[in-house]
């Protein structure tokens, strides 16, 4: 992903999708190629998920993947602001709805490294850099919002399935 489709939907969230408290904005950026957009996931099917302290995302540990993606909960939050947008504005917040239902991945096979260090988790990949540059959702920095007991159970779990 490129910081262009990055910045792109953040401008499309911010414009069109609100939740309980407001609208809500979406940034990431990863410098590496291999981190995609992909289907949403079923934390059912998930080897191991956590989620923000907030509840707003969740990490899945997937069989070939790592997924990170919006919580159903905060999905459900999310509402159009039907009654103050034209045609053109909710047709971006359908297509907006749309890409926010979908996840964040990243092959497993090319992680280094994921550890839980200075109150964050810091995931690397197979050229020793982070696999995310950011990842926010209203500002908050996911990779700092999961809690230290659940970024020492992925940790874990990532040296238990025979990696790092």
């Amino acid at each position: 992903m490129t910081r262009i489709p990055a910045y792109a939907l953040l401008l499309l969230l911010s414009s069109g999708i609100a939740s309980a408290q407001g609208s809500i904005s979406i940034s990431l950026n990863s410098e590496d190629s291999r981190a995609t957009v992909g289907p949403r996931r079923d934390a059912k099917d998930a080897r191991l998920a956590i989620r923000t302290r907030d509840r707003s995302a969740m990490l899945l540990v997937m069989d070939d993947v790592i997924a990170i993606q919006l919580t159903d909960t905060a999905l459900a939050d999310l509402k159009s602001k039907k009654e103050e947008t034209g045609f053109l504005e909710e047709l971006l917040a359908a297509g907006v709805r749309i890409a926010i239902g979908k996840s964040v991945e990243y092959p497993l096979a090319n992680i280094r490294s994921i550890e839980y260090r200075d109150g964050a988790l810091k995931i690397t990949n197979d050229q020793n850099k982070p696999v995310f540059t950011e990842l926010k959702v209203n500002g908050k920095d996911i990779l700092r919002d999961f809690s230290g007991a659940d970024g020492a159970k992925l940790v874990r779990a990532w040296r238990e399935g025979g990696r790092g």
